[in-house]
């Protein structure tokens, strides 16, 4: 039994009203609230509107979007908390198949119309869960990237180097410096990542290393949506 009020939402992007108000009924049995948007840009919008800085943290949402609403930019979507929302697409296979690549560019989920309230029911559940899970990881890249942004150049340098695996004599031969300021960076690198060991230590660099490679194709793909707009 969920409570009365709940923090979870289901977005509902479609002109058939009749899906908004089946799932607003389904709504206080599932222990989620239904706010609907006339197109993908205005609840784009809204989401960039909204007063937190985070509002994935306060919010754990699932978007149910007919595939009739989907447009061929796809930089609606290209937003850090938009891309972490689970979407289910749904309508008729004939007028979907157009935009199945659409779909696969944000791992969209089909169900087919008519489809029945169980059926909707557990995929929003499952979506509920995927976008926690979701909004979980990326409070942890946060920290990761709050701790590593403590580091100096320097610091940096040395820390992408020991994360590589590299011992402290070819680090020291690698930037031109002495052993024991190889040490000593080390030591500064260790204690403002917090990390009580090396494995701890690699394991937070490859965090980060995957968290930057994950930012820059998200910024790519939104360049990207932006010249062909």
């Amino acid at each position: 039994m969920h409570p009365a009020k709940s923090d979870r939402m289901v977005i509902v992007i479609d002109d058939d009203i009749a899906t908004f108000k089946a799932l607003s009924r389904l709504g206080p049995q599932g222990g989620y609230t239904t706010k609907s948007f006339a197109c993908c840009w205005d609840f784009a919008q809204w989401i960039k509107a909204l007063d937190s800085d985070a509002p994935e943290a306060s919010l754990t949402m699932c978007l149910v979007i007919d595939a009739k609403a989907l447009v061929a930019d796809v930089s609606w979507y290209v937003n850090e908390h938009i891309s972490l929302i689970p979407k289910i697409c749904i309508g008729l296979p004939a007028a979907t198949a157009p935009l199945s690549h659409l779909m696969n560019s944000f791992e969209g989920e089909f169900i087919r119309k008519p489809f029945t309230l169980a059926k909707i029911s557990g995929c929003i559940e499952a979506a509920f869960l995927r976008h926690a899970h979701r909004v979980e990881s990326m409070r942890r890249a946060r920290t990761v990237l709050g701790l590593f942004a403590l580091l100096s150049p320097r610091e940096l340098e040395v820390a992408q180097l020991v994360g590589a695996g590299l011992p402290n004599l070819e680090i020291a031969q690698t930037l031109g410096i002495t052993l024991k300021t190889v040490k000593a960076h080390r030591a500064k690198v260790m204690g403002k990542t917090q990390s009580g060991t090396i494995a701890e230590f690699v394991g937070k660099h490859n965090q980060y290393r995957d968290i930057l490679a994950k930012r820059h194709n998200v910024q790519s793909a939104a360049a990207g949506a932006e010249v062909n707009r």
